[in-house]
């Protein structure tokens, strides 16, 4: 493996009406999903990295509630090792970015993690559905 660019990230996991935001990135060659969030800038905390990602994908302010878990991406020339937080919505108004070019609020069952992306789904797939509702 080639040695490159190690990139930290935050995700977030938002909950709305019992289901969560998965989108799509406009660039991808794939038609699976990931959650919102984006690449930490210098200077930046996670939790800050993840509402100033969010707000730019999305347009909804939200607050970071509870660290889910972590995540890896390991391509040829960079990897991305990231964190998940539960989020709640404060204000909400959603507006895509030109980043994504879809989205859909999904249920959480085996049938929707696997339109996650690989990276998201071997993470999710181990959570307790009903405790992050009860949060």
């Amino acid at each position: 493996m080639k040695k490159g660019n190690i990139e930290f990230a935050s995700k977030g996991f938002i909950l709305k009406d019992g289901k969560y935001l998965a989108m799509h990135k406009s660039i991808a060659k794939h038609n699976f999903y990931e959650l919102p969030g984006g690449r930490m800038e210098f200077g930046e905390t996670a939790e800050e990295t993840l509402v100033r990602e969010v707000k730019e994908e999305t347009n909804f302010i939200i607050e970071p509630v509870s660290l889910l878990d972590t995540w890896n991406f390991i391509a040829e020339d960079y990897q991305i090792a990231g964190v998940i937080y539960l989020c709640k919505i404060k204000e909400r108004s959603l507006t895509l970015s030109e980043e994504h070019d879809r989205y859909e609020w999904l249920d959480f069952n085996e049938e929707n993690l696997d339109k996650m992306h690989e990276v998201y789904k071997i993470r999710m797939e181990k959570w307790d559905i009903n405790k992050l509702k009860a949060l």
